[in-house]
């Protein structure tokens, strides 16, 4: 008899020091809830990026729901709240726009010449 009990006190400290083990270590569970869906802008699928892409500001760009939208690559981008966003899927305002300026570069940067110099004018008084 002395042996089960010998027995159901080792058990007994092993089942101890394991939860003071599990107790010691500050085990804690958070549950959150994540979105099904993607981010909508106006009922339009976006994907949200780190930055703009360079020298966005030269590009062809078209007023969108207050703010300007700035066509890149084939591609909308619109400064949302909290960054920068593109959209998936063209909303058709910006659509309309990019088929009725089809003929313009949209892709290619507006480029500067630097100012000549003219033939100077003397003026006498």
């Amino acid at each position: 008899m002395s042996f089960n009990t010998t027995i159901r006190s080792a058990l007994a400290a092993w089942a101890l020091a394991g939860v003071a083990a599990v107790g010691a270590t500050g085990c804690a569970a958070t549950v959150t809830a994540t979105p099904v869906r993607g981010e909508l802008l106006f009922s339009y699928p976006v994907v949200r990026v780190e930055s703009a892409p360079p020298r966005v500001y030269e590009r062809p760009h078209v007023v969108y729901r207050g703010r300007a939208a700035y066509l890149v690559n084939g591609r909308w981008y619109y400064p949302a709240d909290g960054g920068w966003v593109y959209f998936r899927r063209e909303p058709t305002e910006l659509r309309r726009y990019r088929e009725a300026h089809a003929d313009s570069r949209e892709s290619a940067p507006r480029r500067y010449e630097a100012p000549r110099e003219q033939r100077r004018r003397r003026y006498y008084d």
